[in-house]
């Protein structure tokens, strides 16, 4: 067998690892209930059916053949999803002040942040705009103000860095992938919470970290009103906040049968809802609340199309 026929082709975005944990059944592989935010109705799918594209995190090399050593990453960092302390924080009480666990909750979440597909689009837009921005008779500039600093341009490297293939865009997002700690780092630095149910309840989706803000834009992570939630379990979600002048590393009861953190969920969802129960009662419960959460018809009902 060839090197090349051994390389990855299906590369999820969403550790299979991680979706275990909202599996609705205990066959091999494991379901999981799937219900999108545009159309179609809800589906038991195989874990390893979703949140998935062929060579996402593949790259051709000089010789032509496609090199996956950046999957391989991957999956050496998706063994914490099976190791002892991530399992107790899918259920119990855990000390979110120990530093082991956050430290590796940080981690995880800033790679799946940067990791998504979506990130990789951002990417790539902010790169078009750039290049189209200074393609044009007035020529590239010396230098650019970036977030209120001076970046020197290479000039030798422009035509390379303006003819860039999809390949050379995934290279360097590979590279920020690869050097997330600056994002880990913030993550640890906010003030941690678990909202916890006795009841698995929870919901996750195909873009797993949900960031909040007042104005319902990102507004960047250091943001002081900015606010993080990470699903853990069917049973445990993760806060992440500034609000540093209240209590750090606390359990907190779910509300509403978590009806309002799925809603979140739901909104920031790519396109996928992810659950071990069935969404049709997901989606009846953030209805049933609809008025105590004072959320507009419009909102709630593009949600919950396809339910």
């Amino acid at each position: 067998m060839s090197a090349k026929s051994n390389v990855t082709r299906r590369c999820h975005w969403v550790p299979q690892s991680y979706l275990k944990g909202f599996a609705a059944d205990e066959r091999k592989p494991p379901r999981i209930w799937r219900l999108s935010n545009e159309s179609g109705d809800a589906e038991l799918k195989r874990i390893d059916k979703v949140a998935v594209r062929n060579h996402l995190y593949v790259v051709e090399g000089d010789d032509g053949q496609r090199d996956d050593a950046q999957e391989k990453r991957f999956s050496e960092l998706e063994q914490f999803f099976s190791s002892s302390p991530w399992h107790s924080l899918q259920t119990r009480y855990v000390d979110l002040s120990n530093q082991a666990i956050r430290k590796m909750v940080a981690l995880l979440a800033a790679t799946m942040f940067v990791r998504n597909p979506a990130h990789f689009e951002l990417s790539k837009r902010i790169h078009r705009s750039f290049v189209d921005a200074f393609t044009g008779p007035r020529g590239l500039p010396d230098a650019v103000v970036i977030g209120g600093q001076r970046v020197e341009l290479d000039h030798a490297t422009w035509s390379e860095h303006a003819n860039a293939s999809e390949d050379d865009l995934k290279r360097s997002w590979f590279d920020i992938m690869n050097s997330c700690g600056d994002v880990a780092q913030m993550f640890l630095e906010m003030r941690w919470a678990m909202v916890a149910s006795d009841e698995p309840v929870f919901v996750t989706s195909d873009q797993p970290i949900t960031f909040l803000h007042p104005d319902l834009r990102f507004r960047g992570i250091q943001n002081p009103q900015t606010s993080v939630l990470f699903p853990i379990s069917p049973t445990r979600i993760l806060c992440m906040d500034h609000r540093h002048g209240e209590p750090d590393n606390q359990y907190y009861a779910a509300q509403h049968n978590g009806a309002a953190i799925n809603l979140l969920i739901w909104r920031n969802a790519l396109e996928h809802i992810f659950s071990s129960r069935e969404p049709h009662e997901v989606c009846q419960q953030i209805l049933a609340i609809e008025d105590d959460l004072q959320i507009p018809d419009d909102e709630i009902s593009n949600g919950a199309d396809g339910a």
